[in-house]
């Protein structure tokens, strides 16, 4: 007698669209685990980036405004300005400049990187300055005087390497005032011979909102071109700690300045989630208030 084969047990098609349900089930959540996992640590690295480059803003700008005045401190620096009719204006070791709605801008100065001395007297402001060594100076740097109570500054024009040395200080530059024109608060005997000459950084911080896809902090030294030095920032303010322990952005003088407060406002927007608002700052002192 002829036996049939025994019939194989198999899956169904029930079966298998519920297997592939199940699976595709597992896939989703597998895959919605793994990418909602990379958008976040795609944020928070991110996030890192921003605070690091406010940071390093941040430190940049708290190092000059620790130098700031350096030479003169809080002195009033007189200079000529020629704006069509003759006039002198000021600056001091840090100047509370305009902003762009609620950001701010600050500019310092400072004679941190090359000084020299007056070896004869500069009686006239129209007079070139006589100076024991022209070296760390060059054409077109700024240079200020000062006796320790008043300050003056200038524009080099020319340097004399012979004997004996001098920078010229002509009109060639609107800054240098034409002979005969006296400047405000010029001492009485003018600068004597021992008076410091200082080499200025001058200096400016401000935000900028138009000229990348997305705002900046630019840092500018006098002529030169504005630097990049934090990117995708959301804003940038400047307070000030008076010394009647107030605090405020607005100062009437510098005089009754104790720190000053640089912060920079960073924000990540992260889809489904609030936007993340985080700020870098510091408390600075310069060294010669």
């Amino acid at each position: 007698m002829t036996r049939s084969p025994r019939t194989q047990a198999g899956f169904g098609l029930v079966e298998l669209l519920v297997a592939l349900s199940v699976m595709s089930l597992v896939l989703i959540g597998v895959f919605s685990t793994f990418f909602r996992s990379q958008r976040v640590g795609q944020a928070m690295s991110t996030t890192a980036n921003l605070r690091q480059g406010a940071r390093a803003a941040d430190q940049l700008l708290e190092r000059e405004l620790r130098m700031a005045g350096s030479g003169w401190g809080r002195i009033e620096v007189d200079y000529y300005l020629s704006t069509g009719t003759e006039s002198t204006d000021s600056l001091y070791a840090i100047n509370f400049g305009p902003g762009a709605g609620s950001c701010d801008s600050v500019s310092m100065m400072g004679g941190w990187t090359a000084a020299t001395k007056l070896t004869s007297a500069m009686t006239y402001p129209w007079s070139n300055l006589v100076v024991d060594s022209t070296g760390g100076f060059s054409l077109g740097d700024l240079v200020v005087v000062t006796d320790g109570s008043t300050a003056h500054m200038f524009q080099v024009t020319g340097i004399t390497l012979g004997s004996p040395l001098a920078l010229a200080a002509s009109t060639d530059s609107p800054l240098n005032p034409p002979s005969g024109t006296m400047l405000q608060n010029w001492p009485a005997t003018g600068y004597g011979v021992g008076s410091p000459v200082y080499r200025v950084s001058w200096v400016t911080y401000a935000m900028d909102s138009t000229s990348f896809r997305k705002p900046a902090l630019m840092r500018r030294e006098f002529g030169g071109s504005p630097q990049l030095i934090a990117y995708d920032i959301a804003g940038f303010q400047v307070r000030y700690l008076m010394q009647d322990g107030s605090v405020t952005r607005t100062p009437s003088a510098l005089s009754m300045v104790d720190e000053v407060v640089p912060v920079i406002w960073t924000r990540q927007s992260v889809p489904g989630r609030p936007a993340q608002i985080d700020s870098v700052w510091a408390e600075v002192r310069p060294r010669t208030f």
